[in-house]
């Protein structure tokens, strides 16, 4: 019986050293950053296309916003929270000027009162580019598609915050 518990314990303790890890940012050199940026978003477009689904967290499904924010990132080792809420307090806020591809942007609902953070999207722009990002939009159905940031009011007036998760 004792046996069992030390065995039990060892593998308890274990699991959870593990989990600890895979939640810890990665800290990487600046080549092997770009890399993974580039990798993280060549996934995020290899899903062009596929549709909105409130809920949705499989491409097989559907993506809604978060989904398919967290879908990416967990391909990547990440654990991003499920819900915009909860990811507007994952990362580090950076500024919107400094923001990088693999960056995530965060936005009000539509009502802002009720919903002061209601959707997000990954950037797949670089510094000194023009801000695009990738998301699940629910307007019309379209699913992932890319928006260029300047050129709707629509986003620019909803605009919450920038997080930064690669490279922490």
């Amino acid at each position: 019986m004792k046996y069992k518990f030390v065995v039990l314990l060892l593998v308890l303790a274990t699991s959870y050293s593990l989990q600890a890890k895979k939640n810890e940012p990665i800290t990487e050199n600046a080549d092997s950053l770009a890399v993974q940026s580039d990798t993280l978003v060549s996934l995020a477009t290899s899903l062009l296309g596929v549709p909105y689904r409130y809920g949705g967290i499989t491409p097989e499904q559907g993506f809604d916003c978060s989904g398919f924010v967290k879908y990416v990132f967990s391909n990547f080792g990440f654990d991003i929270p499920r819900t915009t809420i909860e990811i507007a307090n994952y990362g580090e806020e950076i500024h919107v000027d400094s923001c990088k591809k693999g960056d995530i942007i965060l936005f009000s609902g539509r009502n802002k009162e009720k919903r002061p953070i209601g959707h997000d999207g990954i950037i797949i722009s670089d510094v000194n580019e023009p801000l695009e990002f990738i998301h699940s939009a629910t307007s019309n159905n379209r699913g992932i598609v890319i928006t260029a940031y300047d050129a709707l009011d629509y986003y620019k007036n909803r605009f919450v915050k920038v997080i930064r998760v690669l490279g922490l």
